[in-house]
């Protein structure tokens, strides 16, 4: 029976149109079976963020976990907004994004003014989905830093806390400059 004829049809196709229905076939089989191109990890979360606008997609992105009712967060902060400043300009494949532990949009909201935080922010009713539970560790400060895959670069087992500081240094190293 030839499956490329209507049900019923009683017309042959030669053999030149049968090879080139088996060949889209196969390209078909093959197209299904190949993995789909991932979006990165920006592109995926690049909804759920308010603040600055970021030109591009870049491939790393280094999750910042903070709160302002947190007194090592606010310590922290600025020594990340002087350090970003500095990263950023020499590094336009990274992005750094806030995830509030803030107990409202409008703590939120001040912390980032009060800081002078150049980067975007999760929105505040976002940032407690598992899309970035998923990174967080049990204790703040805390960063992280994703790669073009989506998956946790600096992370400790078990997202066990560590340094911020600590991290900033294996960003250093893991983020290729100018690309």
């Amino acid at each position: 029976q030839n499956l490329w004829l209507p049900t019923g049809s009683r017309r042959a196709h030669s053999p030149a149109t049968m090879k080139t229905h088996r060949l889209l076939l196969a390209a078909a089989v093959l197209c299904l079976s190949l993995p789909a191109a991932r979006a990165g990890f920006f592109d995926e979360i690049k909804a759920d963020l308010t603040g600055p606008a970021v030109t591009g997609s870049p491939k790393y992105v280094a999750l910042y976990f903070s709160a302002h009712w947190c007194p090592p967060c606010r310590a922290f902060t600025p020594k990340l907004v002087e350090w970003y400043k500095g990263f950023k300009a020499t590094h336009p494949d990274f992005e750094l994004v806030f995830v509030s532990g803030d107990r409202s949009a409008a703590d939120m909201e001040n912390y980032i003014k009060e800081a002078g935080m150049p980067w975007p922010a999760v929105a505040f009713d976002k940032a407690r989905s598992e899309t970035f539970g998923q990174f967080s560790a049990r204790g703040i400060p805390y960063l992280v830093l994703i790669g073009p895959d989506g998956k946790a670069l600096t992370a400790q087992p078990g997202n066990e806390w560590q340094p911020p500081q600590m991290v900033l240094q294996k960003i250093e190293k893991l983020v290729p400059a100018g690309s």
